[in-house]
């Protein structure tokens, strides 16, 4: 029903890694996925080291105190040769925690490689996504390609950051190292809609490819961008009191179409993700 990675694409999204990031067998790890869609239990595909990595392993040999290092691989629903309108989902990074110095994890976008990654209540992505395919082929991948941990000197203080706070990574020469994977993956899937994940992914996104607008939605080159919040339950869980701040708002200054508003996201909430009817 998913087809899950399914044709020879995947071969092609392997040649853009394997030229521009990791020297590696990644059809492999792409065999491994597929044979693990439908296993209950998480399922590491494998790990890696830095100098496995191309164009990014010096830069991270000069880090300090390397931890937490991680890849999701990009993976796709549905039939790329049939499925006319092509949906391009980008979230942000491979988020990791309790890892090994400079050990590199593989894993897939949203670890949705699994079914206990699918199931998981840890956030609402796979129940956004899962309604897009009935008609859609749909692409998800990184716009940040590794994320890792580190040390830097902040204020005479070392202080610990993340990937995507780091300047260096997000600027420069591992900038673009991201942008020529990023725009390799465009130019292959085609997609007639861009979906950028969190503002931090919409923000890389928009450099990347050159947009200046503050929109929420536009049409560039004949693609269409949508820039939405995150949707894990961190956001999600705001939404009533969102919808009671018009209510309440409403009541108070005697506001009856903010009380509507209000009432209408209570109403709503539910059917976020459900499929249109």
């Amino acid at each position: 029903m998913t087809n899950f990675c399914s044709g020879t694409l995947y071969k092609e999204i392997s040649k853009i890694l394997q030229d521009h990031f990791i020297n590696s067998d990644i059809d492999n790890y792409y065999q491994k996925m597929i044979d693990s869609f439908d296993v209950s239990e998480k399922a590491i595909l494998g790990k890696l080291e830095l100098k496995d990595l191309i164009g990014i392993s010096e830069f991270l040999l000069a880090k300090q105190h390397l931890s937490n290092l991680g890849i999701d691989l990009p993976i796709y629903f549905g039939d790329y040769t049939q499925n006319k309108n092509k949906i391009m989902i980008v979230a942000m990074d491979a988020k990791r925690s309790g890892q090994k110095e400079k050990e590199i994890v593989l894993g897939s976008v949203f670890d949705l490689h699994t079914k206990t990654g699918r199931e998981t209540n840890a956030n609402d992505y796979w129940d956004f996504i899962e309604p897009l395919l009935k008609d859609n082929f749909v692409y998800l991948t990184d716009i940040y390609k590794i994320y890792y941990e580190t040390i830097i000197i902040k204020k005479g203080k070392e202080t610990r950051i993340v990937s995507n706070k780091d300047k260096t990574y997000t600027s420069g020469e591992p900038y673009s190292h991201n942008k020529t994977i990023i725009k390799a993956e465009i130019n292959l899937i085609k997609p007639n809609l861009i979906i950028a994940i969190g503002k931090d992914a919409a923000d890389a996104l928009k450099t990347i490819q050159g947009i200046s607008s503050e929109e929420v939605q536009l049409v560039k080159e004949g693609v269409e961008y949508i820039f939405m919040p995150h949707i894990s339950k961190t956001v999600t869980q705001n939404i009533p009191t969102v919808a009671n701040l018009f209510i309440a708002l409403g009541k108070i200054k005697k506001n009856k179409e903010f009380e509507k508003i209000g009432q209408s996201i209570l109403e709503e909430k539910v059917n976020l993700y459900t499929k249109n009817k």
